[in-house]
C-alpha cells in the first residue's frame, strides 16, 4: 500500500517545522503509533514497565476488541467471494460446453469430461487468467495511494464492496444455458471479472491496517493475571494475535473454491457462481453495522508521488547505467541538487531519499518472489490445464489447487511449534535467509513435481502432446490420477511458509517506519510481475509445450536458489548479532519485533496518523 506523507523529522525533544522541511505534517490531534515513537519510553503512563521488567517478564497479547473479529469476518466474506471465482476462470473460458451436458455447464455424469462454457482454448484462458490476477495485484499501488491521500481507508473499501456486487451480479447472469448456448455470455463474463479485479484491488491493501487500526493497546503495560503472575501486555504480542485470525479467515475463506468447483461439476455454472453471491451478501450489512463504531484516520497523505519524483530525479540525473552504483541516490537530496545549482523543487529532506533507498534494498529479497510463486502454481495456468488431462474419476479439475492452502494451515504450527522450537533448543540458528533459501528450493521441487507429471500425462494420453485441448479420443485422459497433483501444489504451499514470512520480516525490521507502505506496495508488485510473466508466455502456455512450461521455471528457479543464498547471506550473520548480542530477539517468524522501530530502521521522518497501522506480512492469498 502506498505510504504516507512523511510527517515532520524527530529531533528527540522538539519537531523541525514543516516550513522548514517543505513536508506535509500530521492533523491536529493525531501523533505517530507509541510504540513507533522513539521518544516513547521516556514518557511515564500508568504500568509502564522497566528495565528489569522488559528483561524477565512474560510478554502477553492484550484483549480484541469484538470490532477487530467482525473485520476478520468482513475478509473471510469478500476472499470467500474471491476464490469462489476465480479458480472457476480458467475452465470457463477454455472448455466448450460439454456434450451431452445439463446445459448449464455440467459434463454428463459418469465421464471423465471437463465442465466448460466458452470454448476458447488454452492461450485465451490462461489471458484472461493471467489478467485478472495481475490487476488485482498491481491496482492496489494506486489504490492504496489513493486511501492514504484521498478517501481514507475505510470509504475505499466500501466502494470496493460496491464495485464486487456489481461483477457478483453481471456474473451470475453469465450462468445463464440460454446466454451460453448462443454465444451470448462472454460479454457479461468478461465485464464481470475484470470488475472484480478492481473491486478486490481497492479492497486488498486497506483491510488489514483498517483492522490494526481497532487495536488500541500502544504501549507495554505491566499486569497480573488472575493467577497471580506478572506479565507485560505487549502491543507487537496483539498484533501477532489479530493477524492469525484475519490470515486464518483467508484461507477458511480460500476453501470456497472447493464448493464451487464441485457446484460447476455437478450443477452448472449458474450455482458456481451464485454461491459466491452468497458469501458477498453480508458484506454491505456488516460494513454499515461496523461504520459508526470503527476507529477511522482522515487520509493523511502520502509518500508514494515523492518516492516517484526521487525516483524520476535519480534516473534524470544518472541515468539507468547508475542504477546500484554509488552515488545514485545522492543525486536527489535536496542538499545535492542546491549544491549543483538546479533549480528542481524538492518536497522532502536528505534523510527521506535515504529513506527511500533503505526501502528498495530492503525489499531487493522480493525480486526472487516471482519465480518462487511461478513454481508454486505453474507457469500461467499450466497447472490447470495439466489437471484437465488426468483421470478425476467425479471430482472436479479445478478443487486440487486447494491443497496448496491447506498444506499452509497443516504445517504452519508444525514449523512454529514443532521445527522452529526443536532448533532453538538445540542452539541451531536457522536464520531468515536460510529459511528463504529452503523456501525457493521446496518451490523449485514442486515446479519438478509438475514437469514429471506432464511428461508422462503426455505420454499417456491418448491426444498425447496435445491432450489438454479438448481431447476427445477414448476417454480424452491419460491413466493418471489427478491426486498426483496435490504433491507439487502442497510443496508449492509449504515453499510458501518458509519464503514469505521471514522475507517480509526482514523487509518490515530493516525498511524505515515511514516506508512501510511503500514495502507492501513493492512486495504486491512482484507478485503482479510473476502474473505479468504468466500473461507475456499466454502464446506457450498451450500444447504441446507445457513439459517445458514447468520445465524452465524449475531449472530457472534452481539457479535462481543458489544465488539468492550468496547474495543474502550475510544478512543471517546481521539479524544474529542482534539477536544474540543486543537483545533484539529478531526471530521473524511472525509479526513479532517487526512492527516497532529498532536500530536497522529508525528515521526522522515520522508517518502521518494514517500509517500507524500499515499491512503486515501481506500474503498472494489476501
Amino acid at each position: 500500500m502506498a505510504e504516507k506523507q512523511a510527517a515532520p523529522a524527530y529531533d528527540g525533544e522538539s519537531p523541525i517545522s514543516d516550513k522548514e522541511k517543505g513536508i506535509s505534517h500530521v492533523p491536529p490531534g493525531d501523533k505517530p503509533a507509541p510504540y513507533l515513537d522513539p521518544a516513547v519510553m521516556n514518557d511515564d503512563y500508568e504500568g509502564k514497565p522497566t528495565e528489569e521488567d522488559l528483561a524477565t517478564l512474560r510478554r502477553v497479547p492484550g484483549n480484541l476488541p469484538i470490532i477487530a473479529y467482525l473485520i476478520c469476518i468482513v475478509e473471510f466474506c469478500e476472499r470467500a467471494s474471491y476464490y469462489g471465482v476465480q479458480p472457476l476462470i480458467s475452465n470457463y473460458v477454455n472448455r466448450p460446453l460439454p456434450k451431452d451436458g445439463n446445459g448449464y455447464g455440467a459434463p454428463p455424469v459418469g465421464t471423465q469430461q471437463t465442465a466448460g462454457a466458452l470454448g476458447m482454448g488454452t492461450v485465451v484462458a490462461n489471458a484472461v487468467t493471467q489478467s485478472f490476477s495481475m490487476l488485482a495485484y498491481a491496482l492496489p499501488l494506486v489504490f492504496g495511494w489513493m486511501a492514504d491521500a484521498r478517501t481514507g481507508r475505510f470509504r475505499l473499501i466500501c466502494w470496493g464492496v460496491a464495485v464486487f456486487g456489481i461483477a457478483h451480479i453481471l456474473m451470475v447472469a453469465s450462468g445463464a444455458p440460454t446466454l451460453l448456448q448462443n454465444g451470448s455470455a462472454k460479454a457479461p463474463y468478461f465485464i464481470s471479472v475484470y470488475i472484480l479485479a478492481v473491486g478486490a484491488a481497492m479492497f486488498k491493501p486497506n483491510v488489514s491496517p483498517l483492522l490494526l487500526d481497532q487495536v488500541t493497546n500502544r504501549v507495554p503495560i505491566v499486569m497480573t493475571t488472575s493467577s497471580g503472575e506478572r506479565v507485560i501486555q505487549d502491543p507487537e504480542s496483539t498484533t501477532e494475535r489479530v493477524m492469525l485470525w484475519f490470515y486464518l479467515m483467508i484461507n477458511i475463506g480460500g476453501f470456497m473454491g472447493v464448493a464451487t468447483a464441485y457446484a460447476e461439476k455437478y450443477v452448472g455454472w449458474w450455482l458456481a457462481f451464485l454461491i459466491p453471491l452468497l458469501l458477498y451478501i453480508p458484506l454491505p450489512l456488516l460494513l454499515w453495522f461496523l461504520h459508526k463504531r470503527l476507529i477511522l484516520h482522515p487520509p493523511g497523505g502520502s509518500d508514494l508521488p515523492n518516492v516517484f519524483r526521487v525516483l524520476g530525479i535519480c534516473f534524470r540525473r544518472g541515468g539507468f547505467r547508475k542504477i546500484g552504483r554509488h552515488g545514485f541516490w545522492e543525486l536527489a537530496k535536496p542538499s545535492n541538487i542546491a549544491a549543483a545549482g538546479l533549480d528542481i523543487k524538492t518536497d522532502w529532506n536528505d534523510q527521506f531519499v535515504d529513506d527511500v533507498r533503505r526501502a528498495f534494498q530492503a525489499t531487493g529479497i522480493f525480486c526472487f518472489f516471482p519465480i518462487q510463486y511461478i513454481n508454486d502454481n505453474g507457469l500461467g495456468s499450466a497447472a490447470s490445464f495439466l489437471t484437465t488431462m488426468l483421470t478425476t474419476n467425479g471430482v472436479p479439475n479445478d478443487v486440487i489447487n486447494n491443497f496448496n492452502s491447506l498444506s499452509i494451515i497443516a504445517m504452519a504450527p508444525v514449523l512454529n511449534y514443532g521445527l522452529y522450537p526443536l532448533l532453538r533448543r538445540m542452539n541451531i540458528h536457522y536464520g531468515p535467509v536460510a529459511r528463504i533459501t529452503t523456501g525457493l528450493a521446496l518451490s523449485t521441487l514442486g515446479g519438478v513435481g509438475y514437469t514429471i507429471l506432464n511428461y508422462y500425462a503426455y505420454q499417456q494420453s491418448p491426444c498425447g502432446d496435445y491432450g489438454s485441448s479438448d481431447c476427445a479420443i477414448g476417454d480424452g485422459v491419460a491413466p493418471i490420477s489427478i491426486w498426483w497433483t496435490a504433491i507439487p501444489f502442497a510443496i508449492g504451499g509449504i515453499s510458501e511458509l518458509f519464503v514469505n514470512v521471514p522475507a517480509y520480516g526482514i523487509a518490515y525490521s530493516r525498511a524505515p517506519v515511514n516506508m512501510r507502505g511503500l514495502v507492501s506496495a513493492i512486495n504486491l508488485f512482484n507478485t503482479a510481475v510473476a502474473y505479468a510473466i504468466g500473461l507475456a508466455c499466454s502464446s506457450v502456455v498451450t500444447d504441446p509445450y507445457l513439459t517445458w512450461d514447468f520445465g524452465g521455471p524449475a531449472i530457472a528457479g534452481g539457479v535462481l536458489t543458489v544465488v539468492f543464498y550468496f547474495m543474502f547471506r550475510h544478512i543471517d550473520k546481521e539479524e544474529y548479532v542482534l539477536s544474540q548480542n543486543k537483545d533484539y530477539h529478531l526471530e521473524l517468524e511472525g509479526t513479532r519485533n517487526v512492527v516497532g522501530e529498532n536500530e536497522l530502521n529508525k528515521s526522522v521522518n515520522r508517518p502521518a496518523p494514517i500509517s500507524e497501522n500499515e499491512e503486515m506480512m501481506i500474503s498472494q492469498k489476501q
